[in-house]
């Protein structure tokens, strides 16, 4: 079976999470930047409603951040997951596995 695995990590720790998900076997990934907030981040606090504000209030509370994406063999999870918790242990991170029910390459030469 395979798995998508879905690694989300602050950008500064980009290289540390790709160099664990490549010394677990992974054959390839993509990765998509974003704006990332915690809960903590935004506890207590209310967005106003209006599109532009809730804009701004966001850019400026969240920080930059990265979600690596990259399909894997159920076999090497337990082995990715530990070198995961391994080099990023006192990073900010989530791992998110989603099982892969069908895939279609196609790679025209």
């Amino acid at each position: 079976m395979r798995i998508l695995l879905k690694l989300f990590v602050e950008s500064q720790n980009l290289g540390k999470a790709i160099n664990a998900l490549s010394e677990g076997g992974i054959s390839g990934f993509y990765l998509k930047e974003y704006q990332g907030m915690s809960p903590d981040d935004w506890k207590g606090f209310l967005l106003a409603e209006e599109p532009e504000m809730a804009i701004k209030i966001v850019n400026e509370l969240s920080q930059d951040t990265v979600v690596i994406n990259s399909i894997v063999n159920i076999e090497c999870l337990g082995k990715i997951k530990e070198l995961v918790r391994k080099k990023l242990e006192n990073e900010r991170y989530t791992l998110v596995e989603l099982p892969v029910l069908g895939m279609e390459v196609n790679s025209p030469e």
